[in-house]
């Protein structure tokens, strides 16, 4: 009687260290796909170099129109005017130290500020319109959300997202409802009248960052 115990108590150990074992990778594979998901979308830096760029744009645009700010590999700010060669001559000094007086206390210090005029003839109507369409989609989504105090900077890139950056540093039950419902609003603004004009507007997806970059949408 005693020997018949012993060996079911032996198959129940054997079961249960079996048990235990086959849970192991299911438990790997969980925290992986969780480090997965909270992986920033960008750097602390790279939110910053946006935040600078957005600040040298809106700068430019008090005296100017009819221009893009972007950066390169080559560690260049480049602001690209749509004009012909004598409306840019007399403008690309001006923007040229506009830039730089804003980028000298950045993460884009030791960028180079290069101005450059763009063919008009050259690019298509498309091309033409995406500055307009992009500073009217971005104002009437910050418009459309001034009433959230969390909100501290918003980015679009052309036909591909609109970035929304905010100071939400914990995401409770609370702040997720939030987050979400500012993902809602911002669908009901791009269906609006007020930008019926732009083109592929389903195109765009919303991504909302919390303080240190990451996607919380």
């Amino acid at each position: 009687m005693l020997k018949r115990i012993l060996i079911i108590a032996g198959i129940l150990i054997v079961g249960i260290a079996s048990l235990s074992l086959l849970n192991k990778p299911l438990e790997v594979d969980t925290s992986v796909s969780t480090k997965e998901k909270q992986e920033p979308l960008a750097t602390k830096e790279e939110v910053l170099n946006i935040t600078t760029l957005k600040r040298v744009s809106e700068k430019l645009h008090e005296k100017y129109e009819g221009f893009i700010v972007k950066m390169t590999s080559k560690k260049e700010l480049v602001i690209q005017v749509e004009a012909n060669k004598e409306y840019f001559n007399s403008v690309k000094k001006n923007m040229r130290s506009i830039a730089k007086s804003i980028i000298k206390s950045s993460t884009l210090k030791d960028y180079t500020v290069v101005v450059e005029r763009l063919d008009l003839s050259s690019i298509t109507e498309e091309v033409k319109n995406r500055p307009k369409e992009l500073s009217q989609l971005t104002s009437t989504i910050m418009e459309g959300l001034k009433d959230y105090d969390i909100i501290e900077n918003i980015n679009t890139v052309y036909q591909k997202s609109i970035t929304i950056h905010t100071s939400i540093k914990i995401l409770d039950k609370d702040t997720y409802n939030l987050v979400l419902g500012i993902e809602e609003q911002v669908h009901e603004i791009l269906h609006s009248k007020k930008l019926k004009s732009v083109s592929n507007i389903d195109s765009y997806e919303i991504k909302i960052l919390n303080n240190k970059g990451k996607v919380i949408n």
